[in-house]
């Protein structure tokens, strides 16, 4: 490794390790990204268990879903008081509609905004939302001044580089949402078109950051690692880094980057034992919210954590199809007996992840 490659994996000395995004001081420049179908509460409060999170942002919620009290919108925006510092990420293609939910969202006490003008999907951008928004400068922008302009809240945007690499508008729509008085943005190094394939492009998010003036940004996109963290904030300059699929992949990746900071690495790695009780915890969790649907919803992090958790690729099969309580606790068991047999650490979920072309998503 080289000198430069060994520094960028260095902590970066903050005068200040935490943030303040509008009125709110967030205790670490480390966040928990929005995941779509991932980071419901349940995994929300068993990441922030392990420690190091400084702001955590929920799945994204269509507006009108909200508005209209629909089941799964009103799950996808559950919380806990454990489930602190937390930003609510809406989308719509309507500008009334996400102003009317920003306001819902501010009547029932929640303390952060997130618009969405990230997500690649077809059936987001099909109606008006996501990505696509980012190819209309005007109607983004005039959406986010209505959006602050109806809440006390802090209301940050998230988005992607641009719709593909002829329509880079990051740095141009991240300074004018700072104009319009938007909080804070989140920029991930790739293009809608580009989905999750090739490389976050850290140049793009720089461009981002030297756009505003005064606001944070936060770069998100391939980050897996504690010295990812710190390269890209030393590479682009961002303000904070978001974490999403790096976090499932390790879920001690926030404990592992504070315990970095503090001079003390090794407190980031977890025994076997930590690491069971973690799959226990979360399951758990996620019972007391979803009941024996749990089960279902529960397998697809099988494949995230069966590397890191020293599952042997049998038992990790097992995990994706168990259907009851019973067999949850009966796996487990035989997990912490066989704990670090596994013959692999490739995470299984990595091999099923879209790369594109998107339009068939």
């Amino acid at each position: 490794m080289s000198v430069d490659a060994a520094e960028s994996c260095l902590p970066l000395i903050d005068d200040d390790p935490s943030l303040l995004v509008g009125r709110r001081r967030l205790p670490t420049r480390y966040f928990l990204a929005p995941l779509a179908g991932y980071t419901h509460l349940a995994f929300r409060r068993v990441i922030r268990d392990l420690g190091g999170v400084g702001l955590a942002t929920t799945d994204l919620v269509q507006a009108t879903t909200l508005l209209s009290g629909r089941r799964q919108a009103l799950e996808l925006v559950a919380t806990h008081p454990d489930d602190r510092p937390l930003s609510v990420q809406v989308f719509s293609g309507r500008i009334d509609h996400l102003v009317e939910a920003a306001v819902w969202l501010e009547d029932h006490g929640y303390e952060g905004v997130d618009i969405n003008m990230g997500c690649p999907m077809a059936k987001v951008n099909s109606r008006g939302g996501g990505a696509r928004l980012m190819c209309d400068s005007d109607g983004a922008c005039e959406m986010v001044s209505q959006v602050v302009r109806a809440v006390s809240l802090p209301v940050s945007v998230k988005m992607r580089l641009g719709w593909d690499r002829e329509q880079l508008t990051a740095p141009a729509l991240a300074r004018e949402f700072e104009q319009v008085g938007a909080a804070a943005i989140t920029v991930h190094g790739r293009t809608r078109a580009q989905g999750f394939s090739g490389s976050v492009d850290l140049e793009g998010i720089r461009a981002t950051v030297e756009a505003v003036e005064a606001i944070p940004v936060v770069g998100n996109g391939d980050v897996r690692s504690p010295g990812d963290a710190f390269a890209m904030r030393r590479t682009t300059g961002c303000d904070a880094v978001a974490i999403g699929r790096g976090a499932m992949l390790d879920p001690w990746i926030f404990a592992r980057i504070a315990a970095a900071v503090a001079a003390n690495p090794a407190d980031g790695n977890p025994s076997a034992d930590q690491q069971v009780d973690f799959l226990v915890r979360h399951f758990r969790l996620m019972a007391q919210q979803h009941g024996e649907y749990s089960c279902q919803l529960f397998r697809k992090f099988a494949g995230w954590y069966g590397a890191k958790l020293g599952i042997p690729e049998d038992l990790e099969d097992r995990l994706r199809r168990f259907e009851s309580f019973a067999a949850f606790d009966t796996i487990v068991e035989e997990i912490r007996q066989r704990h670090g047999t596994r013959q692999t650490d490739v995470a299984t979920a990595l091999i099923k992840v879209p790369n594109g072309p998107v339009e068939r998503w």
